[in-house]
């Protein structure tokens, strides 16, 4: 009978549910946010006319500035414009005798009002959106009727 009861201990051990051990480890992550300046254009600009047709403006009555967002996630970055030298698109007189200039504003991370568009202006990190307007002004003449496009340039460098 003895050995009936070591049998039967020895098949008890090996029936019932084996240990298990938890083990853990740890799984790196990296990431990594390089310096850049980004720019999303917003709104285009719309040039107004003055009423002696002589200037072709963002900034007067009918005019819009047009808008981008800009985005700097490191120091050391600065906005400017710069004026376009010539309309990409006019009536067939209407580059002749044409100075342009550019001005910008900026609310956000940076606050600055009417700057003259080369100016640099050193960027705070985080978003700034820039209000860009656009100025074309006849020396001799006057605008001709019909559709006039331009484009100014905005710079994060």
């Amino acid at each position: 009978m003895r050995m009936s009861l070591v049998a039967g201990a020895v098949l008890t051990v090996l029936a019932s549910p084996s240990i298990a051990f938890a083990a853990s480890t740890v799984i790196p992550f990296r990431g990594e946010v390089n310096s850049t300046c980004v720019i999303t254009v917003g709104t285009p600009g719309t040039l107004g006319i003055s009423g002696d047709f002589t200037v072709l403006s963002s900034d007067i009555s009918g005019g819009v500035p047009g808008t981008a967002v800009v985005l700097a996630t490191g120091a050391g970055y600065s906005i400017s414009t710069t004026a376009p030298t010539a309309f990409t698109s006019a009536p067939a007189t209407g580059n002749d005798n044409v100075a342009f200039s550019s001005k910008y504003s900026a609310t956000g991370a940076t606050s600055v009002t009417d700057i003259i568009g080369t100016t640099l202006t050193p960027l705070s990190i985080g978003l700034t959106t820039a209000s860009v307007d656009l100025t074309a002004t006849k020396s001799a003449g006057v605008f001709a009727v019909g559709t006039y496009i331009a484009e100014v340039t905005l710079t994060c460098e």
